[in-house]
């Protein structure tokens, strides 16, 4: 069973520069997008048709588009800030500051969709960060015992859900 968007992956890499040249994005981002999206290239181009600033890269993550952290909400199903920065992107392994510089842009972008006011994005936000920041003070705690106390010590956002999953 191919992964989702792997099906006619290799035909669309053949055609990255049209789908650039038909889309108005750069072919490099074209094939970054195609490397990670295979197939649903097309509807991350949905959303940019619709409106082309989220082609910006999210502050603090140069590799990552607004495109992509609203696609995680839209067409993913992520309910949370780390959903998207520790799940449906990299950004909270492979940047230094792992995502605490990200965070805001991300809740912002995911407010609209799932009806957030600014007190569930400040909610969000701090509870990103702290989860951060306790599992950067785990790392430098002197056994897993006190590793795990610093780790588990963070705020846990999904008891405050509002959305419904089912």
């Amino acid at each position: 069973v191919p992964l989702l968007g792997a099906d006619g992956y290799h035909a669309l890499v053949n055609q990255a520069d049209r789908i650039a040249d038909a889309s108005g994005v750069h072919p490099y981002r074209i094939k970054h997008l195609l490397g990670r999206y295979g197939s649903a290239i097309h509807e991350l181009l949905a959303l940019v048709a619709t409106d082309p600033s989220l082609m910006t890269p999210l502050p603090g993550a140069a590799d990552y588009l607004e495109v992509e952290a609203l696609y995680a909400v839209t067409h993913e199903g992520a309910l949370h800030v780390e959903d998207v920065l520790a799940r449906r992107t990299r950004i909270s392994i492979e940047y230094a500051h792992r995502g605490t510089e990200t965070a805001q842009r991300v809740a912002e972008l995911m407010a609209p969709v799932l009806g957030w006011t600014r007190k569930q994005i400040k909610a969000e936000v701090d509870s990103y960060r702290a989860r951060v920041q306790a599992e950067m003070q785990s790392q430098v705690e002197p056994d897993d015992e006190a590793a795990d106390a610093a780790r588990v010590s963070a705020p846990e956002i999904r008891s405050r859900l509002t959305v419904a999953t089912a």
